[in-house]
């Protein structure tokens, strides 16, 4: 199953023998096409459901042509980890973890290492592995998008740290704020973060 978020508004792409309850679904055909996927979000969009299941015999096949509907935006980022603690940052009244934009031709590693540093002034380690990939739709604010709704596919890797370094926070991107979080303190972000990261935080919650 595939979660793409709008704000705190959740979509799930999944083939109908894995629903076992949704207040709300959708099913697609084969043969469905990017412009009915676009009627479909806009009436979404506007309506005041807060989840609903997208199903579809083939749910990878269909996330893809779903991702088409929108401008699609690659980014990467990193949870950081020190002496079992996590490096966070606080970005525009929320918390957030170090992320960013592809650049050029770079790597989703290359990437999510130079945000990382960029956003918190420390240098990680190393990548560890790779962890699962988040999905959110929003409204570009930007001049030569502005108003296209763009579909974000963050990567995620562990990264090692050695030791709790202090961090700069990256202040022209609105980010006044880097903490190491230890895993009992998790809750307390979680009460003030970004719907899909609490899927990434999960993996961490004692």
């Amino acid at each position: 199953m595939y979660k793409v978020f709008l704000n705190d508004r959740v979509i799930k792409i999944s083939s109908r023998e894995n629903i076992t309850f949704n207040k709300s679904a959708e099913i697609f055909s084969d043969t469905c096409t990017v412009k009915e996927i676009r009627e479909w979000f806009n009436e979404f969009e506007t309506g005041a459901a807060k989840e609903v299941v997208l199903i579809h015999d083939n749910p990878t096949e269909f996330f893809r042509q779903f991702r088409l509907a929108f401008t699609v935006v690659r980014a990467a980022g990193g949870v950081v980890v020190a002496d079992d603690r996590l490096l966070f940052i606080f970005r525009n009244g929320k918390w957030d973890l170090p992320k960013g934009k592809l650049d050029g031709d770079e790597s989703d590693e290359e990437a999510a290492l130079r945000e990382v540093e960029e956003e918190t002034g420390i240098p990680p380690g190393g990548i560890d592995y790779r962890l699962p990939s988040t999905y959110h739709i929003y409204k570009s604010p930007y001049a030569n998008t502005e108003n296209q709704w763009v579909f974000k596919e963050t990567t995620w890797f562990q990264m090692s740290c050695n030791g709790l370094i202090p961090g700069k926070p990256q202040q022209e991107e609105g980010i006044t704020q880097v903490k190491w979080v230890t895993r009992s303190g998790l809750e307390e972000i979680v009460q003030n973060t970004y719907k899909n990261l609490t899927q990434i935080i999960a993996l961490y919650r004692e």
